[in-house]
């Protein structure tokens, strides 16, 4: 069965070839996504990635104002319709269409919708646990693009190619001040005496749909959470220590720099989310 993308409103054949080297996304990184889970053919976490869109949007102060909130979703949601998706994870890119060099000649948008099929709808994290390392190489910014999901993503993919060589399930960046920001695709979260803890968005990792209803459950259970700058040594000395993303969930971390960690709360916390 043949799939289909939406480029700018029209539905193409998946692969097919329509690449143009003007693309201001691929020349400059001069544009923003998300990723987005389809479960039982319906978009999930809808709200939160339109508000982290439109902020992003904001800040590379691209012009949408063809684009409500409702006229995202039916993008989308044509591309889930049009493939009969079930479960899937949906690429929204959304980019400056204008001519230009660094400086661009307008603000308009572009923007398409890829999806990829998935056999079934759970969260896919691995109930044994992860191995974590650190990446070093790459230090993180903290600025106004931080919190944002920008085509620019080299750190990541950097730091992802490391974790393959070291055959590592993930690994932990830092910031430009020397503190934990994130993990290559997942926020990060510790445990310790029974709080948690969690980079704040001011440390410069994304602002993940996942991290922000993980807050959410934290706060409407009174469960003990603290947003703030994260050491190394806190990581070491953590009890526990979770990642999330909206495809994997939460992701237990088995261990990291070879040193064991339990994973009590976060088998609860999977259990809200599962």
């Amino acid at each position: 069965m043949n799939e289909f993308d939406n480029i700018n409103g029209f539905l193409i054949d998946k692969g097919e070839k329509v690449f143009n080297p003007g693309n201001r996304s691929y020349k400059y990184g001069d544009g923003i996504f998300e990723t987005i889970k389809v479960v039982e053919g319906k978009i999930q976490f809808w709200n939160d990635h339109y508000d982290r869109l439109k902020r992003g949007i904001e800040v590379l102060k691209l012009d949408d104002s063809n684009f409500s909130k409702d006229k995202w979703f039916q993008e989308i949601e044509r591309v889930v319709y049009k493939n009969y998706y079930k479960y899937a994870k949906i690429r929204l890119s959304v980019y400056r269409d204008a001519p230009g060099l660094y400086t661009p000649n307008g603000n308009r948008i572009g923007f398409a919708v890829e999806g990829v099929r998935f056999d079934k709808g759970d969260f896919t994290f691995k109930p044994e646990g992860i191995v974590v390392g650190l990446y070093e190489e790459i230090k993180l910014s903290i600025d106004a693009l931080s919190n944002a999901k920008t085509a620019s993503a080299l750190p990541y993919v950097m730091a992802s190619i490391y974790k393959k060589e070291q055959g590592l399930d993930d690994v932990l960046l830092f910031n430009q001040e020397g503190n934990i920001a994130e993990s290559a695709n997942s926020n990060v979260f510790l445990v310790k005496d029974g709080k948690i803890f969690t980079p704040a968005l001011t440390q410069g990792c994304i602002a993940g749909v996942m991290r922000k209803n993980v807050l959410l459950h934290c706060h409407l259970h009174k469960i003990d959470v603290e947003e703030r700058a994260i050491s190394l040594e806190e990581i070491k000395s953590a009890d526990e220590i979770f990642l999330t993303n909206v495809i994997a969930g939460v992701q237990g971390v088995k261990s990291i720099l070879e040193i064991e960690k339990q994973q009590i709360l976060t088998h609860k916390i999977q259990g809200f989310f599962a």
